[in-house]
């Protein structure tokens, strides 16, 4: 069964917690942690920040990060249920940082049909097609090396 998914720049301030668990302590991360660290060492640490009662993600260091928020809406309740971060690393390219997708939407999980993944990296696409000047998409996560996603 298809979910609800749609997407949203922050979250409100109550999810914090399902916010910090889909970042920090998903159960996948270990199987890309070298390229979490490699992107910690370049980019910087990922960071959950409130400000008036909404919840965004930035990189401690970085001001221009953008986040993009993947929210369940399932029987009237919202869950944020993926996390994309970004940065414009030059007037032509921008490159997904960090990115978290819960384990129920991954690959083997109960709404794996959904291809949260896929979605989570179209919407930073789509993003890009409407800034003027970026040409191309790259995914830091592919190897600690930036691997282009064309937009």
């Amino acid at each position: 069964m298809s979910q609800d998914i749609r997407f949203v720049s922050q979250l409100p301030a109550t999810q914090y917690v399902q916010l910090e668990a889909l970042l920090f302590f998903n159960g996948r991360q270990e199987r890309v942690r070298s390229s979490i660290v490699a992107a910690i060492e370049r980019y910087g640490p990922p960071q959950v920040v409130e400000s008036d009662g909404s919840l965004r993600v930035q990189l401690n260091g970085l001001d221009d990060a953008q986040c993009l928020f993947a929210v369940d809406v399932t029987n009237g309740r919202e869950r944020p249920v993926g996390v994309i971060l970004y940065v414009r690393e030059s007037f032509e390219r921008i490159t997904v940082v960090h990115l978290s997708v819960a384990e129920q939407f991954a690959a083997g999980g109960v709404h794996a049909d959904d291809r949260l993944l896929y979605r989570m990296v179209q919407a930073v696409r789509q993003v890009a097609r409407r800034t003027v000047g970026i040409e191309r998409v790259d995914l830091f996560y592919s190897q600690g090396r930036p691997r282009a996603a064309f937009a």
